[in-house]
Formats: C-alpha cells, sequence, structure tokens
C-alpha cells in the first residue's frame, strides 16, 4: 500500500503536466469552438452559440471537405510507398550485415532535420529557376520540369515525395528492427521444404512482420494527415488550394481570417475523424494479432 501510494505521488508531477499542456487547451478549444470568438468582427466577442460552427462546418463548408479530402489523398501518397519501399529495405538489409551498419546513419539523417527546414531544402531542390531537380529534369526533356511547383494536379505526389524522401528510410529502421527480433527457424524450415529467400519472405516472414506494418502505416497516416509545415514551406496550399491540406485551411480560417470559433470547430471535427481513423486502424492490428 505504502508502495502504491509512494507510486501515485512521483506519478503526480508528470500527470499535472500532462493536463495543463494538453487536456486543459483542448477543453478551452472545444468551449471556444461553441462561441462565436472572432477578431475580424467587432459584435462577436466569444458569446455561446451551441453548435452552429459544427452545422456550418459538417453541413454547408465544402472547402473544409475539399482539404479533408485532399489530406487523405496526400497521407495515402505518403504511407503507401514509404511502406512498401521500407518492407523491401527491411529485408535487404537484413541480409547485409555491413551495408546495415553503414546505411542506418544516413537513414536517420532525413527525419533528425527540422520539418520547416526539409521544406526550404526541397523548395530551393524544386525551384524553376534555380532549383538544381528541376534543371537537371529540364535537361532530359521533361514537360514542365521548371514550374514543378506550379502543377496542380501533380503537386500532391510532389509533396508526397519529399515526405517520403524524410520519414521512409526511418519507417525503414522501425521495420528492420521489427525484422531482426522475428524468430529465425520458422523460415528455416521453409528452406528446408525448399523455399527460396523471397518465396520464404512472402510465405513467412511478411505474415510475421503484418502487425508491425500496420502500427507503423497507422503512425505515419494520422502524422501525414495532419502535415502543416513543409506543405506550408514550399507551396502554401497553391497552386491555388490544389495542395491546401486540411491543416493549411484551418490555418487560413484561424489566422487569417481571425475566426478563432470556427476554426477550433474544425479543429475538433479533424481530431474526431483522426481518432475514429486510429480506432478503426487499432482495431485491425488486434484482429490481425488474433488470427
Amino acid at each position: 500500500m505504502k508502495v502504491s501510494r509512494w507510486t501515485s505521488w512521483m506519478l503526480a508531477p508528470g500527470i499535472g503536466f500532462l493536463v495543463c499542456v494538453f487536456v486543459g487547451p483542448f477543453v478551452y478549444m472545444v468551449w471556444v469552438s461553441l462561441t462565436d470568438l472572432s477578431f475580424s468582427i467587432a459584435e462577436h466577442r466569444g458569446s455561446f452559440i451551441g453548435f452552429s460552427n459544427y452545422v456550418q462546418a459538417l453541413a454547408h463548408d465544402g472547402m473544409f471537405w475539399n482539404s479533408v479530402a485532399r489530406s487523405a489523398v496526400f497521407s495515402m501518397l505518403c504511407v503507401i510507398p514509404s511502406v512498401l519501399l521500407a518492407i523491401v529495405l527491411a529485408e535487404m538489409l537484413h541480409w547485409r550485415p555491413l551495408a546495415q551498419r553503414l546505411l542506418s546513419p544516413l537513414f536517420a539523417f532525413p527525419v533528425l532535420l527540422p520539418s520547416v527546414v526539409v521544406g526550404l531544402y526541397w523548395r530551393v531542390l524544386l525551384q524553376g529557376e534555380f532549383g538544381v531537380i528541376s534543371y537537371y529534369l529540364d535537361q532530359l526533356g521533361l514537360p514542365g520540369a521548371k514550374s514543378i511547383l506550379s502543377h496542380s494536379k501533380t503537386i500532391l505526389y510532389t509533396l508526397a515525395l519529399v515526405d517520403t524522401w524524410q520519414w521512409g528510410p526511418f519507417v525503414a529502421l522501425m521495420l528492420l528492427a521489427a525484422r531482426r527480433s522475428l524468430p529465425r527457424f520458422p523460415l528455416e524450415a521453409a528452406w528446408m521444404d525448399g523455399a527460396g529467400r523471397w518465396r520464404a519472405f512472402y510465405d513467412v516472414t511478411l505474415p510475421a512482420l503484418l502487425p508491425t506494418v500496420f502500427i507503423v502505416a497507422l503512425i505515419r497516416a494520422i502524422d501525414s494527415f495532419k502535415e502543416f509545415d513543409k506543405v506550408y514551406i514550399i507551396t502554401g496550399g497553391g497552386p491555388g488550394t490544389a495542395s491546401e491540406l486540411s491543416s493549411l485551411y484551418i490555418w487560413r480560417v484561424a489566422f487569417r481570417q481571425w475566426n478563432f470559433g470556427y476554426g477550433a470547430a474544425l479543429c475538433v471535427v479533424v481530431y474526431c475523424l483522426i481518432y475514429a481513423f486510429s480506432r478503426i486502424g487499432a482495431g485491425q492490428v488486434r484482429a490481425g494479432r488474433r488470427s
């Protein structure tokens, strides 16, 4: 009993810090979402208006739902290639210890860079007039290489490539760690039955690795869905609204239009969407483990 009470006292400062930093601001945001607080309209001083902001967001704001759809597409473009590439890299590095030791520090380097730095770095590389990548793509005869950041139909693919460059190698390291923890005897049994390396990987290793793959993909999906820094630095949401993700749209409502009540409501809606998606994803992971 004394140990339990002492543990509770030791945990109290950390719990209090979490409440102050996370729970408190979230509760305040929910309250603001129920008001008409706006710095651009003098009459809107934070009066309680109930669920009017939520009705506006859910039923009448087509631009918001378009931005949510773009965030979902961007998330898929980031997650699917990076996870597939990471699976292949993890399996290849697992059988090459020397390459593993040499490449692991390089794989960790992009994720150590701040997202703002990554955004500035790639904005310079892709800049139409003096960007190195744009120059060589133009030399190869690629149409539109000088305006690669101005194509509304391909800008999400370009931004997803930047995100994959930053996070794909780190995902590979995570899957490599999971791959090294798998037991060896099922593979040896498959080899004794005549299976080749890649056949044994597909039939034995990949099914054992899938729970970790699902967890990593879920984390990356949530993280990429709320991406803001790199997209803001590289395109600012343009051209037009082609790369305006939900995070940028909420930022524009709150800090360009100064409509804090409505912006807070949009944040709560996005939070509920992410929470529902994470619960569904977690359920799929648990179902996969039970099977």
